[in-house]
Order: structure tokens, then C-alpha cells, then sequence
């Protein structure tokens, strides 16, 4: 666990326990399936306070034409991995038909109101299948979570 600086007003500590209840979670980014678009994530996340995360996730990917796709998952996982160096940073990963998608997490306070995500696969989504598809092969997303008790308006 890590103190990261009183002036953030949280002065707690950060732990696995930081993510912690049902957030929603918005992305957006670009993805190819072969003709580059714009891809955007919307659903709600739930973390269990000790290393697991469930969800239910709505994708939609727009190029040439539009797909939209639900994905329900129970089996991702999430850790801290602050250190002395990086407090509040995690990281998670959401399992998919095949293959998950890794982000990295960054926690302004330890009460875990919010978090700041972005995806960390360096774009390339190789063996990973999408909503049941293997067709989008790189992708690049980054978005925000707010737990559902704070609201979804404002900033944290």
C-alpha cells in the first residue's frame, strides 16, 4: 500500500480495496477490422475490493458500416500495482470471447471514486475474438470509470 500525497485531498491508501462496488465505464478510440473506425465501450464494471471484475459491456464500431455488439464477462481480474513509485495505478484485464484486453488503471484518490483507464496491448489484438468476431485485429481505447453511487456528472 502507498500514500499518494495529502494535497489530493484523499490522503488515505491505496489497495486492491480502492476499487471497490459497480462503476460505469465509458471508452472510446479507433479500432481495423481491416478499414480503420472509430470504436467507443460503454457498460458497468464491478469490482469485488480483492482482485476480481465482472461486467457487461456494450461495443460499437463504426467504419464503412456500423457494428454493435454486448459483451458479458465474470472472469476478469484487476490488481494494484502502485509501489512506491506509482501509487494508484492498476491494471485489468477483460476477458472476451477469446483472449482478453488489458488496461491500465490510474486511481486519483484512494476512497476509488473514479479512474482514468487506457487500454495497454500496444493496439494489437491478435487471437483476441471481439463480441465472437477475431475480425478487429488492432485497437487503441482509452476512457473513464465513476462509480455508480458518485454519480456520472462532474469530475472527481
Amino acid at each position: 500500500m502507498t500514500k499518494w500525497g495529502d494535497d489530493d485531498g484523499g490522503g488515505g491508501t491505496f489497495s486492491a480495496a480502492s476499487l471497490n462496488g459497480t462503476y460505469i465505464f465509458e471508452g472510446s478510440g479507433f479500432a481495423d477490422d481491416g478499414k480503420a473506425g472509430e470504436v467507443a465501450m460503454l457498460g458497468t464494471l464491478t469490482f469485488d475490493g480483492v482482485s476480481a471484475v465482472a461486467g457487461n459491456l456494450i461495443l460499437t464500431h463504426g467504419n464503412s458500416s456500423q457494428n454493435s455488439c454486448n459483451d458479458t464477462f465474470t472472469t476478469g481480474t484487476y490488481s494494484f500495482t502502485g509501489g512506491s513509485g506509482a501509487p494508484g495505478q492498476f491494471t485489468m484485464q477483460i476477458p472476451f470471447s477469446t483472449g482478453n484486453i488489458n488496461f491500465g488503471l490510474l486511481v486519483p484518490k484512494p476512497e476509488g471514486h473514479s479512474a482514468l483507464a487506457i487500454q495497454s496491448d500496444n493496439g494489437s489484438l491478435v487471437g483476441v475474438s471481439v463480441c465472437g468476431s477475431a475480425s478487429i485485429t488492432s485497437m487503441s481505447l482509452r476512457g473513464k470509470l465513476k462509480r455508480l453511487d458518485e454519480g456520472f456528472g462532474g469530475d472527481d
